[in-house]
């Protein structure tokens, strides 16, 4: 039986949705990188491009910039913010 890293025996498959740019992405693992969400949501028809800045939104926190690089803890319902680079708002 062949298993793969996201659903290993004897544990449910993971399935977690976020929103990125007000739109749901979904995902098979709860660990990822900021490059990794973009990728996803750009597979799942966002119009976005991986050099974008990825953003976390955080109720009325101020945003925080994710990394490509940096390893996010995924959370049904998280939400996300990418930008063109250019894109001073």
């Amino acid at each position: 039986m062949q298993v793969d890293a996201a659903n290993k025996p004897g544990k449910p498959p993971v399935s977690i949705t976020v929103k990125v740019n007000e739109r749901p992405v979904t995902f098979a693992d709860r660990k990822t990188t900021g490059l990794g969400i973009k990728q996803a949501a750009i597979q799942q028809g966002l119009p976005i491009q991986e050099d974008f800045v990825l953003f976390e939104v955080r109720g009325n926190a101020p945003l925080k910039q994710i990394g490509n690089s940096e390893q996010v803890n995924l959370r049904e319902n998280q939400v996300f913010r990418a930008v063109a680079p250019d894109d001073n708002s």
